[in-house]
């Protein structure tokens, strides 16, 4: 497809806490030969708060546009690399779009001319997976203004269990609290815009998707406005394809399960691995949004004691963020230093909350 016609083609966002099936519809779409959708790199919104104000994309725009994608080539563990941009072919396409494409059509583009494991035909959608992005609904109704959002949630439980996980790159401290406090934020900011845009918002649970993959799919494949195509669900025979593409340490620890074919066996470990104070305590924070979405709890009852103790976590995980949320809207440098100045916050609460 000419670089023009990138304007005109759908753009999609998969949303959810992390560990909570991202990845696995990631991989889905990615492995749909009409969508491309590349591995989790989050480089959207700070670019976005970078070039938002440009009104005419000459050479030298796009040309410091390429440069401050390639001037990050890391977060964490989502590294550049595995996008596999062409920076020469990347950027001689984007000059194409000179004085003719807006801030859209070149965050897109990233995207689009992202590396595959999977063969490709006419390219219908492109698609986006940041789960750290799931606090900033408003923002990116804003700068996708026609995007639609396939948001996925995970039992509570589960989804702590499966963090812990994650201790050791360099995440806030692997609380119940914290973590049950992070999920009811994010699920009432889901039901909230669901509510408001019914059409543009699609809810799902992890345990419907593995428990009924082909139904669940089928209705994310006409949300997003492609047909649907069961050989998908093939994904993990390109095993030994994704082994050379990307670290095998990183694939082994933690997405080992894209490694075969779709199963429940990630479902209700919390009912052999929380012990029952851990399990009403995690209740108790979720509270009403567990009933919502269907997830049984041992205690619906309001707890004072057990409210009262897990009050540190939830607003520490309110305030941080909406701190979070409102530096998207300051210049780029600005939102950098203050995320930088974070991190003072984040080791004071592990400081005094962490089990050591």
């Amino acid at each position: 497809m000419e670089i023009n016609g990138i304007k005109d083609i759908p753009f999609f966002m998969i949303l959810g806490r992390p560990r909570s099936g991202t990845t696995l519809i990631r991989t889905l779409f990615d492995a749909h030969p009409n969508v491309k959708i590349p591995p989790e790199f989050p480089v959207i919104l700070p670019l976005y708060q970078k070039f938002r104000n440009v009104k005419d994309w000459d050479e030298e725009k796009i040309l410091s546009f390429v440069d401050q994608i390639f001037q990050n080539p890391g977060f964490n563990n989502r590294k550049l690399d595995h996008l596999k941009l062409d920076r020469e072919t990347f950027t001689s396409n984007l000059l194409l779009l000179a004085h003719k494409g807006n801030t859209q059509d070149f965050l897109k583009s990233i995207n689009y001319y992202s590396y595959s494991l999977f063969p490709k035909r006419e390219i219908q959608c492109v698609g986006d997976k940041n789960p750290i992005y799931s606090i900033y609904l408003k923002r990116l109704l804003k700068i996708f203004p026609d995007a639609r959002f396939i948001c996925i949630i995970r039992d509570y439980r589960d989804n702590y269990i499966s963090m812990k996980g994650l201790k050791d790159l360099n995440l806030e401290a692997p609380l119940l609290s914290l973590q049950v406090a992070r999920w009811r934020y994010v699920v009432r900011l889901f039901l909230a815009y669901k509510k408001k845009y019914p059409a543009r918002f699609y809810i799902l649970r992890y345990e419907d998707l593995v428990q009924n993959h082909e139904k669940v799919f089928g209705e994310l494949c006409s949300f997003i406005g492609i047909q649907y195509d069961p050989a998908v669900f093939d994904f993990f025979t390109k095993k030994e394809e994704s082994l050379k593409l990307y670290p095998k340490e990183l694939i082994e620890k933690y997405h080992q399960s894209l490694m075969n074919p779709i199963n429940t066996g990630r479902m209700d470990r919390w009912k052999k691995e929380l012990n029952d104070k851990q399990v009403r305590f995690a209740d108790q924070i979720a509270g009403k949004y567990a009933d919502i979405l269907g997830y049984e709890r041992k205690i619906s009852r309001f707890n004072l004691l057990l409210y009262l103790k897990s009050c540190p976590a939830v607003v520490y995980c309110w305030l941080i963020f909406k701190i979070l949320e409102s530096g998207s809207y300051l210049p780029s440098k600005i939102s950098l230093m203050l995320n930088l100045k974070l991190l003072v916050l984040v080791r004071t609460y592990n400081f005094f909350f962490s089990k050591k």
